[in-house]
């Protein structure tokens, strides 16, 4: 009975994932746990710091390593995080160069210009490749075996980029994504509805950007299909524009979030930085869990050909991105459109490596 049950299990996962990556350690996985658990930080701005202080807080490495352009800058964030060391056990230091970053598991970049009032996420592709030239290249050369985590917008494009000049595979080249949407999407609709957070399950896909959507199909509450709920409330007709309307209007609110919060305090910083630390978090512990983050839709079957970055489904671990979903098949018509409109507004902006 219980082979019977363990065959049907593998074949439902072979179905649902698309393996990645191995999922047991590589050699590259097990010579940097050779070393003290070490991750940097690029970029010791308001998100920089951000991140840092979130992950400090989850005490999940040895060493957090800070690094940016602006020394005296870098220098008083530093001594200002060191200063709280009686409440937490990492020892946080400045990096002279990048060969104080070598061997780190996870390289978190967060360096960029800021994104100004009104300015989309797309437009500030020019203003940030070029700083990528200066990072990338470096961090691979003293960590090859490390995790490139790009936080810095536009997030999709740059990860792109990031891969391009990093050498790397691309289950080990990801970007902050969605996941930062998806739970101001979850947030939003749970206070709306009066209950926890933690009671909706929601993923925002797409585009860190405009062209985000909503996989409507897979929003629960409690467990339930909120779909299911409209449905037992009213009639067929009414009950899907009453769903559409409400994931619409919330869906709205996320696409706005990040420009409202820019306008009255000029950056956003604590909630991304919460999202980085989970998913930092989940590769350090190999979780496993599945977080909607920026990977190479190539990994997506059916959408082989597409070369570009963006969020889906991922499975993620201490190698990277191990699996992804493969949501396709249980997608709605119209939101495989929306699949395809992010990936052609993705498409349409030039990512330039050279």
């Amino acid at each position: 009975m219980t082979s019977g049950i363990d065959e049907a299990a593998a074949e439902l996962q072979g179905s649902l994932f698309g393996e990645v990556s191995p999922a047991i350690d590589t050699p590259g996985a097990a010579l940097a746990r050779s070393y003290p658990v070490r991750i940097t930080v690029v970029g010791a701005g308001d998100v920089g710091v951000a991140c840092a202080y979130n992950i400090l807080t989850r005490d999940i490495c040895s060493e957090l390593v800070l690094v940016d352009v602006l020394k005296d800058k870098l220098k008083g964030q530093v001594m200002d995080l060191q200063h709280g060391g009686a409440f937490y056990s990492t020892r946080i230091r400045a990096a002279e160069s990048y060969e104080d970053t070598a061997h780190s598991a996870v390289c978190i970049i967060t360096a960029g210009v800021r994104q100004r009032p009104g300015e989309s996420r797309l437009e500030l592709m020019d203003r940030n490749a070029a700083l990528f030239k200066g990072i990338i290249p470096p961090l691979v050369q003293y960590s090859p075996n490390t995790i490139l985590l790009v936080v810095s917008n536009p997030v999709d494009l740059l990860t792109h980029l990031a891969w391009q000049m990093s050498g790397l595979p691309r289950e080990r080249v990801i970007g902050s994504g969605t996941y930062l949407d998806s739970s101001r999407f979850r947030t939003l609709l749970a206070q709306r509805l009066g209950i926890d957070t933690a009671s909706v399950q929601a993923m925002v896909l797409g585009e860190h950007g405009d062209s985000s959507f909503v996989y409507r199909s897979g929003i629960t509450v409690g467990g339930v299909p909120l779909r299911t709920c409209f449905e037992r409330m009213t009639d067929a007709a009414s009950a899907s524009t009453a769903f559409y309307d409400l994931v619409k209007g919330v869906h709205q609110q996320v696409v706005a979030a990040a420009y409202e919060v820019i306008k009255l305090k000029g950056y956003t910083n604590w909630a991304i930085g919460s999202a980085v630390g989970s998913i930092v978090t989940t590769i350090v512990h190999d979780r496993r869990k599945v977080l909607p983050i920026t990977t190479h839709a190539g990994s997506l079957r059916g959408l082989e050909s597409a070369d570009v970055f963006l969020s889906l489904p991922c499975v993620l671990g201490r190698n990277g991105v191990v699996e992804v979903l493969q949501i396709l098949p249980f997608m709605e018509s119209d939101e495989k459109e929306d699949l395809q409109s992010s990936i052609e507004a993705l498409q349409s902006t030039p990512k330039k490596a050279s």
